[in-house]
């Protein structure tokens, strides 16, 4: 009984208009980062999706921009290491398209994000673990995009931030729609499976084709 008069937990600091803002950002990312669970449980069910949205839109540009400044400063060392690989036009060529990667990433984080809070749903309605609805899985979705801060992590940021996000994504999912651990895993990990085994097959049928246009010669 005790539990039943016991007080709702705390919004999410990026939920609460009394946070300053630079703060609750860290903080809800820090949240989700590191206790997903209690992050989920925090994270509000009902009401605009701006919210969520714009916190997934700041945190993955950061990953971005840290993404293209890495890229950006590999090929200005190896241009100067070997200037005989690079022209000036190429390295002009890539400035500019690590400016436009940079100034359209918040379109395609917002395209990336509705296409796998679709996919992931479909799964969990497979699977019977959609509870909450679509609107849950991309409020839970969005804020998972923290994950993406660890590609300010050169080399392995991008590496360590998928595996994070599989791990934070399939808790948070569980926590928020109220379903197993299991339920949740399968409907993250299936879609990611699916597309392993179609990648392979690709590889397959083309390495064979190739094989075999070698071989009529």
């Amino acid at each position: 009984m005790a539990d039943a008069f016991s007080p709702p937990p705390p919004p999410l600091p990026w939920e609460d208009p009394s946070y300053p803002r630079l703060e609750a950002l860290y903080e809800t990312a820090k949240l989700f980062l590191f206790r997903p669970r209690e992050a989920a449980s925090r994270m509000s069910q009902t009401g605009p999706l701006g919210k969520p949205i714009l916190f997934a839109v700041l945190v993955a540009w950061v990953g971005i921009i840290a993404t293209q400044v890495y890229q950006w400063a590999f090929r200005e060392t190896l241009a100067s290491l070997l200037p005989a690989l690079y022209h000036r036009q190429e390295l002009a060529f890539s400035k500019l398209a690590t400016v436009v990667t940079v100034v359209f990433a918040p379109v395609w984080i917002l395209l990336g994000l509705a296409l796998v809070t679709l996919v992931v749903h479909l799964f969990l309605l497979l699977f019977g673990g959609a509870s909450g609805g679509l609107q849950t899985t991309l409020r839970t979705l969005a804020y998972t995009e923290a994950t993406q801060l660890f590609q300010v992590i050169p080399l392995v940021g991008g590496l360590v931030g998928l595996f994070w996000w599989l791990a934070v994504s399939i808790v948070a999912l569980a926590a928020a729609h109220r379903t197993s651990v299991g339920r949740a895993a399968a409907a993250v990990l299936t879609p990611l499976g699916l597309c392993c085994l179609c990648l392979v097959a690709v590889v397959v049928f083309a390495g064979a084709a190739l094989f075999a246009a070698l071989g009529g010669r």
